[in-house]
């Protein structure tokens, strides 16, 4: 009992040794004349570390959090710093995240390592691994600068990627689980809120003199217009990139969704009110992607809480909901192109996809140039921040960049013909293990049903987007790495929970 009092006090004590340390540390540097930005960054990465170094599942929520609103501080620390200054300053709290992720996971890795532990056990650890050592091989690429290589390789696969590597050690208990997915809802919520906020508020004063002056004195298209330019320029506008928090919470939504009555009372409430801000943002922004993805997502889920003579109905109500969508918009077409909204214009080309506006552009600029460089560049093109490359002989001669716009495209283009079967591998067994964990009767079986249904979405979205970079692929596959850490815990204590029940069967029969 006593040795147990002193290891509390001895942590409580580490605990509040860090937090001190940080304290005084940013207070020193803003008085040498550090400014917000850098401060933030300081006393941010002491927290995720000080978190971390008492509990590495919560310190990695943490880091996974720090990573993602970390544009909201670096907006707050660039007000701060013009006001004082006039100057923003060196921007380290923008790349601070990316680093302090990195850094936790390779210091996991390493520990993991030194204890004698295979890091690469079972097809998904190995295929992350093997991509990996593809992906860090085509920064000497000569196609692309050694620069560039090594910037997207922090970006994309450390810690983009090996995020799932990581979690899938560090996760090993139930209530981890629910933990992380209860954060992300919240945090789903608030940015949601934040969104609808942004466009009831957001109309500049130009803005509410136009709709005042023609607007409502010409038509309807003038109201239709603007109302939805609010969404698509300020939806999320507190994040660099809207579409990139979009996608995070198609992989939030999927996850509500599917957990369902497993939360009670507060936060389930929390999740109803989440589902309920995230179907009033598809509604406002009209983002057909997002739409189709939690559309997607919805369909999964109910399929999979089916049992196998129901899930025919599912597909044959799935197939009829599909025909009766397409079928009105194909007859509200010629309304929604004369609104005048580009939101309603891009709506109206879900009623035949392939002559789309948007997926032409990509036909010609993006996707045929980018399979013509993977062509003449088997080995790849050197990995880098979107493969913007000149790897292209008709990009060399102008200021034309080669952008796939692809998921499975981007990471051929990087890292050639086998990183790209490497990734496709890696997508389907990430896949395979969700179905997997969905098998079980366990409560968490609900995590991979969740990411199963978000998995089909992104891969629909990665045809067209890159869903699997940034904060949305950030947070994909630390659920990735999650899910698998909770199906091999799943099949370890399934024989002992069968054995259990053969044995109390054979004590009440004797």
């Amino acid at each position: 009992m006593n040795t147990l009092a002193v290891r509390i006090n001895s942590s409580f004590l580490t605990r509040t040794g860090w937090a001190i340390a940080a304290v005084l540390g940013t207070l020193l540097l803003l008085k040498l004349g550090i400014t917000a930005n850098q401060a933030l960054a300081v006393a941010l990465s002491a927290v995720v570390i000080l978190i971390w170094s008492n509990d590495r599942a919560n310190g990695l929520i943490s880091g996974l959090l720090f990573f993602m609103v970390k544009p909201l501080f670096v907006r707050i620390a660039h007000a701060v710093d013009k006001n004082i200054s006039g100057s923003g300053g060196f921007d380290l709290l923008g790349i601070t995240p990316a680093l302090l992720l990195a850094a936790l996971i390779v210091w996991h890795l390493y520990s993991k390592m030194s204890s004698g532990e295979k890091l690469s056990s079972g097809r998904t650890r190995f295929l992350i691994l093997f991509f990996s050592g593809v992906a860090f091989l085509s920064i000497f690429n000569p196609a692309n600068s050694i620069l560039v290589g090594f910037g997207g390789f922090e970006r994309i696969v450390l810690p983009n990627m090996m995020v799932l590597l990581t979690a899938s050690f560090v996760f090993s208990e139930i209530v981890q689980t629910k933990k992380f997915v209860k954060v992300m809802i919240l945090l789903g919520l608030v940015s949601c809120a934040y969104a609808i906020g942004q466009f009831i508020l957001g109309v500049y004063p130009w803005e509410k003199d136009w709709l005042l002056d023609v607007a409502f004195s010409e038509s309807t298209a003038g109201w239709l217009t603007i109302g939805l330019r609010g969404v698509e320029f300020r939806i999320f506008s507190i994040f660099y990139n809207y579409m990139d928090f979009t996608f995070c919470n198609v992989l939030i939504f999927a996850l509500a969704i599917s957990f369902g009555k497993n939360f009670e009372g507060r936060w389930n409430t929390c999740r109803k009110i989440y589902i309920f801000l995230w179907a009033v943002v598809l509604i406002l922004s009209l983002e057909r992607m997002a739409l189709l993805m939690s559309l997607v997502a919805v369909g999964v889920v109910y399929y999979f809480n089916q049992n196998k003579q129901k899930r025919k109905r599912v597909l044959w109500k799935s197939m009829f909901c599909l025909i009766a969508f397409m079928v009105t918009l194909t007859v509200a077409t010629p309304f929604l192109k004369n609104t005048g909204a580009e939101k309603f214009v891009r709506l109206a080309e879900l009623a035949n996809p392939f002559a789309a506006a948007s997926i032409q552009d990509r036909l010609i600029r993006k996707w045929t140039p980018a399979v013509e460089t993977i062509v003449h560049n088997p080995l790849g093109v050197g990995i880098g921040y979107g493969s913007q490359t000149r790897a292209n002989k008709v990009a060399e001669l102008t200021d034309y960049w080669v952008e796939p716009h692809n998921e499975l495209l981007q990471k051929t283009l990087e890292t050639g013909i086998v990183g790209g079967i490497a990734f496709l591998l890696l997508l389907i067994a990430v896949y395979r293990d969700a179905l997997r964990l969905s098998h079980f009767d366990s409560p968490i079986k609900r995590l991979g049903i969740g990411l199963a249904a978000a998995t089909i979405g992104f891969w629909m979205c990665g045809m067209v987007n890159v869903p699997l970079s940034g904060s949305s692929g950030l947070l994909y596959w630390a659920t990735a790495g999650i899910v698998l850490s909770m199906s091999e815990k799943a099949e370890k204590q399934a024989p002992h929970s069968v054995n259990k029940s053969a044995e109390t069967a054979d004590n009440s029969k004797s």
